[in-house]
Protein backbone atom coordinates (compact mmCIF):
# COMPACT_ATOMS: atom_id res chain seq x y z
CA UNK A 1 0.00 0.00 0.00
CA UNK A 2 1.37 3.23 -0.60
CA UNK A 3 1.51 6.11 1.68
CA UNK A 4 0.55 9.36 1.26
CA UNK A 5 2.84 12.43 1.70
CA UNK A 6 3.39 13.80 5.67
CA UNK A 7 2.07 17.01 4.23
CA UNK A 8 -0.87 15.46 2.49
CA UNK A 9 -1.84 13.50 5.07
CA UNK A 10 -1.93 16.47 7.76
CA UNK A 11 -3.99 18.24 5.79
CA UNK A 12 -6.71 15.61 5.31
CA UNK A 13 -8.18 15.80 8.77
CA UNK A 14 -7.36 19.63 8.71
CA UNK A 15 -9.40 19.83 5.33
CA UNK A 16 -12.16 17.76 7.12
CA UNK A 17 -12.59 19.87 10.21
CA UNK A 18 -13.01 22.58 8.47
CA UNK A 19 -15.82 20.98 6.10
CA UNK A 20 -17.95 19.65 9.00
CA UNK A 21 -17.53 23.21 10.79
CA UNK A 22 -19.60 24.72 7.86
CA UNK A 23 -22.69 22.93 7.83
CA UNK A 24 -24.21 20.55 5.78
CA UNK A 25 -23.70 20.63 1.96
CA UNK A 26 -27.11 20.98 0.00
CA UNK A 27 -26.44 20.64 -3.53
CA UNK A 28 -22.55 21.13 -5.71
CA UNK A 29 -23.90 22.05 -9.02
CA UNK A 30 -21.09 22.66 -11.97
CA UNK A 31 -22.35 25.46 -14.00
CA UNK A 32 -20.80 26.82 -17.44
CA UNK A 33 -19.67 30.40 -18.43
CA UNK A 34 -21.39 31.58 -21.80
CA UNK A 35 -17.66 31.74 -23.22
CA UNK A 36 -17.21 27.88 -22.51
CA UNK A 37 -13.40 28.04 -20.68
CA UNK A 38 -14.66 29.21 -17.25
CA UNK A 39 -16.78 26.98 -15.30
CA UNK A 40 -17.93 27.32 -11.47
CA UNK A 41 -18.51 24.42 -9.06
CA UNK A 42 -20.07 25.37 -5.58
CA UNK A 43 -21.79 24.00 -2.31
CA UNK A 44 -24.50 25.73 -0.54
CA UNK A 45 -23.76 25.28 3.00
CA UNK A 46 -24.03 27.27 6.57
CA UNK A 47 -21.17 29.14 8.23
CA UNK A 48 -20.58 29.05 11.71
CA UNK A 49 -23.20 31.55 12.23
CA UNK A 50 -25.78 29.55 10.46
CA UNK A 51 -26.10 32.09 7.60
CA UNK A 52 -26.45 30.40 4.14
CA UNK A 53 -23.62 30.62 2.42
CA UNK A 54 -22.00 29.12 -0.87
CA UNK A 55 -18.85 28.02 -1.73
CA UNK A 56 -16.84 26.68 -4.43
CA UNK A 57 -14.18 27.27 -7.50
CA UNK A 58 -14.03 28.72 -10.40
CA UNK A 59 -12.05 27.05 -12.93
CA UNK A 60 -10.29 28.21 -16.05
CA UNK A 61 -9.42 26.10 -18.77
CA UNK A 62 -8.11 28.52 -20.75
CA UNK A 63 -4.14 28.07 -21.32
CA UNK A 64 -2.29 31.13 -21.21
CA UNK A 65 -5.04 33.86 -20.05
CA UNK A 66 -6.37 34.64 -16.80
CA UNK A 67 -9.70 35.25 -16.05
CA UNK A 68 -10.03 38.64 -13.72
CA UNK A 69 -12.67 40.68 -12.37
CA UNK A 70 -14.90 37.71 -12.35
CA UNK A 71 -18.40 38.52 -11.00
CA UNK A 72 -20.78 35.62 -9.47
CA UNK A 73 -24.36 35.75 -9.21
CA UNK A 74 -26.13 33.86 -6.67
CA UNK A 75 -30.19 33.48 -6.23
CA UNK A 76 -31.85 32.17 -4.14
CA UNK A 77 -34.56 29.27 -5.38
CA UNK A 78 -38.01 28.80 -3.98
CA UNK A 79 -39.66 25.24 -4.23
CA UNK A 80 -40.67 25.51 -8.09
CA UNK A 81 -37.56 27.29 -8.97
CA UNK A 82 -38.25 30.95 -8.96
CA UNK A 83 -35.79 33.43 -7.83
CA UNK A 84 -36.77 34.88 -4.42
CA UNK A 85 -33.41 36.57 -4.02
CA UNK A 86 -30.09 37.46 -5.27
CA UNK A 87 -26.78 38.59 -4.01
CA UNK A 88 -23.85 39.77 -6.40
CA UNK A 89 -19.95 38.69 -4.73
CA UNK A 90 -16.54 38.07 -6.53
CA UNK A 91 -14.07 35.43 -7.14
CA UNK A 92 -10.35 37.46 -5.18
CA UNK A 93 -7.84 38.13 -7.12
CA UNK A 94 -7.38 36.29 -10.60
CA UNK A 95 -7.87 32.25 -11.94
CA UNK A 96 -5.19 31.61 -13.46
CA UNK A 97 -4.46 29.98 -16.88
CA UNK A 98 -5.39 25.94 -16.39
CA UNK A 99 -6.14 26.11 -12.58
CA UNK A 100 -8.76 26.87 -10.45
CA UNK A 101 -9.77 29.80 -7.27
CA UNK A 102 -11.97 29.72 -4.51
CA UNK A 103 -14.63 31.88 -3.23
CA UNK A 104 -17.15 31.74 -0.59
CA UNK A 105 -19.93 34.08 -0.97
CA UNK A 106 -22.72 34.73 1.69
CA UNK A 107 -26.17 33.52 0.40
CA UNK A 108 -29.34 35.12 -0.29
CA UNK A 109 -31.91 34.30 2.88
CA UNK A 110 -32.91 30.49 3.23
CA UNK A 111 -34.21 29.42 0.20
CA UNK A 112 -35.16 25.50 -1.29
CA UNK A 113 -31.96 26.09 -3.61
CA UNK A 114 -29.35 28.37 -4.77
CA UNK A 115 -27.92 28.89 -8.39
CA UNK A 116 -25.00 30.30 -9.09
CA UNK A 117 -23.50 31.94 -12.63
CA UNK A 118 -20.31 33.76 -13.75
CA UNK A 119 -21.72 36.83 -14.89
CA UNK A 120 -19.37 39.09 -16.15
CA UNK A 121 -15.11 38.59 -15.97
CA UNK A 122 -12.42 39.20 -18.55
CA UNK A 123 -9.96 37.71 -19.51
CA UNK A 124 -5.88 39.09 -19.08
CA UNK A 125 -2.73 37.21 -20.41
CA UNK A 126 0.81 37.88 -19.05
CA UNK A 127 4.02 36.91 -20.51
CA UNK A 128 7.52 38.33 -20.96
CA UNK A 129 6.94 41.31 -23.32
CA UNK A 130 8.68 43.85 -24.11
CA UNK A 131 8.47 47.65 -22.60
Amino acid sequence: MRRLPRAVSAAVPAALLVCLGAGAARAQVPTRSTDGDLRVEWTASEDRRRRPVVSGYVYNQRAGSYAVSVRLLVEALDGSGRVTGSTIGYVLGEVPPSNRSYFEITAPAEAASHRVTIESFEWRSYGAGGG
